[in-house]
């Protein structure tokens, strides 16, 4: 499980060594583990690659694609194992070699009875960041997708053999329309459609599929 605890001394983008408040190794006892660090002000990733002067970690800066950044003393840092869900990381661990694999999310799927016929009415969804969703119910029966943030991603399927299912997300907006009125997903041909946010509040529809 991650822990957050805060940086003790300013560093600057190039600082290879940083120092913690508190550091408790959650490497210990694992195999081939790999240990990973996040400045939660900038989203900064870095890999520690020595904590032989615990709280004072040897570090690779900018990891998983982030950029590295100067940082001031208290700020929030969250560490733990690669693979934890805070970091959104998989890595398979093979004996003492590990095979780093990219970044995910596994999906959520989960089987949705469609309610309703306003965004209000509809069944809410609270699944994600990812998720397959697979509706039935009531001709124009209706799912409410939560108010998403970037890289929510989901997908939903019409499982009905009545009608369409209607697609809500009250408090946001799809396709750059209100998110109360609806998309309707049809019951033949274009039977599901991925959802995707880039910009905080907003769904677009990405794909369509049968």
């Amino acid at each position: 499980m991650a822990t957050t605890t805060t940086l003790n001394g300013t560093i600057t983008a190039g600082t290879k060594q940083i120092t913690l408040t508190a550091f408790t190794n959650p490497a210990t006892g694992q195999i081939s583990p790999k240990v990973m660090l996040r400045f939660n002000a900038t989203g900064e990733k870095v890999l520690m690659t020595d904590a032989t002067l615990s709280p004072t970690l040897e570090v690779v800066r900018g990891y998983e694609g982030t950029s590295a950044a100067a940082h001031t003393t208290g700020e929030a840092v969250t560490y733990g194992l690669m693979g934890d869900a805070a970091f959104d990381e998989a890595t398979t661990f093979v004996g003492l070699h590990d095979i780093q694999q990219p970044s995910y999310y596994k999906p959520q799927t989960v089987e949705v009875t469609a309610t309703g016929t306003t965004g209000t009415t509809a069944a809410n969804l609270t699944v994600g960041p990812m998720a397959i969703i697979n509706t039935t119910g009531a001709t124009d029966a209706g799912v409410n997708l939560w108010v998403p943030v970037p890289g929510d991603t989901i997908f939903v399927h019409n499982d009905s053999t009545t009608g369409a299912v209607k697609v809500y997300s009250v408090g946001a907006t799809i396709n750059g329309t209100t998110g109360t009125t609806a998309v309707s997903i049809t019951v033949t041909g274009t039977k599901g459609a991925m959802f995707g946010c880039i910009t905080a509040g907003a769904w677009k529809a990405i794909i369509a599929a049968t």
